[in-house]
């Protein structure tokens, strides 16, 4: 039986298969987008979205996925103005997509993702911290979908946000992710000591694991 949060390199493959991709085209869109071509920038961020879509999809919808993927690419190319609003919605997409990619573990029946994360951390009891994992799934998805409007009417120029500079939401909120990331750690120390020091990288070990575990 493999230890719960072992990290074993034969698993390592497929997952850097999956996630390799889908962060090289994310970190592409940005980068095109910054380079001043909003086209390959939109093309290329929509690739990323469905890819990451199609990871949950049968083959049949994800070659669908791809006949339209390709049909909004011709529509991108030939409309400027389509391109654009694109651009600008795609860190809204990107933040729901965060918000789905957490909110449909609260679904009924389904494990709640961080509750799933805590399962590879050696040392904890997943039935005494079930209630709080689940809460602290609740609160990232929140939080995500909080920032999916505000990217939108920052980027958008939409009142109330119309004079925001999107770099100064981006880094505010990258600010705010971080300080929730870092300060549930010191909560879930204090509320559980018996569970030894919550640090990050414990933590990053264990999604690595449950990542993992997920595509063996």
């Amino acid at each position: 039986m493999r230890q719960a949060g072992a990290l074993s390199r034969p698993l390592l493959g497929p997952m850097l298969v999956r996630s390799v991709p889908l962060v090289g085209l994310a970190t592409g869109a940005l980068a095109l987008r910054w380079l001043g071509q909003p086209a390959a920038a939109a093309v290329v961020g929509l690739g990323g979205i469905s890819l990451y879509i199609g990871r949950h999809l049968g083959r049949v919808a994800r070659l669908g996925l791809g006949v339209a993927l390709a049909g909004v690419a011709m529509v991108l190319w030939s409309s400027p103005d389509a391109m654009g609003l694109l651009v600008r919605l795609l860190p809204s997409l990107g933040m729901l997509l965060m918000a789905s990619h957490f909110g449909i573990t609260l679904l009924p029946g389904r494990e709640a993702l961080i509750t799933r994360y805590t399962r590879h951390d050696p040392g904890v009891c997943v039935d005494e911290s079930a209630g709080y994992t689940r809460t602290l799934t609740w609160l990232w998805t929140l939080l995500f979908l909080a920032l999916a409007p505000l990217y939108a009417l920052a980027l958008l120029g939409l009142p109330p946000l119309r004079n925001v500079d999107g770099g100064l939401l981006f880094t505010l909120s990258a600010l705010l992710m971080l300080a929730l990331f870092l300060g549930e750690h010191v909560v879930r120390t204090l509320r559980f000591p018996h569970f030894g020091i919550a640090t990050p990288l414990r933590t990053l070990r264990a999604v690595l694991a449950a990542t993992m575990a997920a595509h063996a």
